[in-house]
């Protein structure tokens, strides 16, 4: 996990330049040679949409990353189906449900992954490989987030959902879709507001990284 948060520290603080030069491209004007090119209001608008971009990548790839590791630490220990917590157990059944009769008789007051595994009880001896399948592309929240980190069997009852990651969500697909013109996307958020929303997701995501990392370290698996 280390490495994973030094890279998303380093996306951090490449998106933290991008928004000082955002910033500085108000009424700029660039001395080229002979040439004076000055930004447009336009382009500065589709400048500050850009961060929404950048916000959203960061988010969704350290948080795919920060999964797979979980994945991967499960894997390597090489754990035992009775050593593991009972939500590692239950994913385990879901994925691997394909080599049991599916035909089978399940009590109606009995969900699917609880009937397999009182079955699976017997099997003690048997390793759990959790293969990672991504399933977040353009849809991560805090409450995707919440839900993900909960399957592995991490709390999440303290942590607030903060409005910037769906705010960041949602302009991004609207962008990345064509559904949104880039240049209207700028002119709705000031500088201000915009900061906010940068600090705010990268907060968040910095102790949900931390949150992961501390669960693999102290193999709460």
């Amino acid at each position: 996990m280390e490495v994973i948060i030094l890279e998303f520290e380093g996306k951090t603080e490449e998106i933290n330049e991008y928004f000082s030069f955002v910033r500085t491209t108000t009424h700029l004007r660039l001395n080229l040679g002979e040439d004076m090119i000055e930004v447009s209001e336009t382009v500065h608008q589709v400048l500050k949409s850009n961060l929404f971009l950048l916000l959203y990548n960061v988010v969704e790839s350290s948080f795919k990353n920060a999964l797979e590791k979980i994945c991967i630490e499960i894997s390597n220990d090489e754990l035992k189906y009775k050593d593991v917590i009972s939500e590692i157990k239950k994913m385990w059944i879901n994925k691997e449900y394909k080599n049991f009769n599916e035909k089978c008789d399940i009590p109606r007051d009995t969900s699917k992954s609880e009937f397999l595994m009182n079955k699976i009880d017997t099997i003690t001896q048997d390793i759990v490989n959790i293969r990672f399948t991504n399933q977040l592309s353009g849809n991560v929240t805090p409450v995707i987030i919440k839900e993900s980190i909960n399957e592995y069997g991490l709390e999440t009852h303290d942590i607030e959902n903060p409005s910037s990651l769906f705010i960041i969500k949602n302009k991004r697909n609207n962008l990345a879709h064509g559904n949104e013109i880039f240049s209207e996307c700028g002119r709705e958020y000031t500088l201000l507001r915009l900061e906010e929303i940068k600090n705010e997701s990268v907060d968040y995501m910095r102790f949900i990284l931390e949150h992961i990392k501390d669960f693999i370290d102290e193999k709460k698996i």
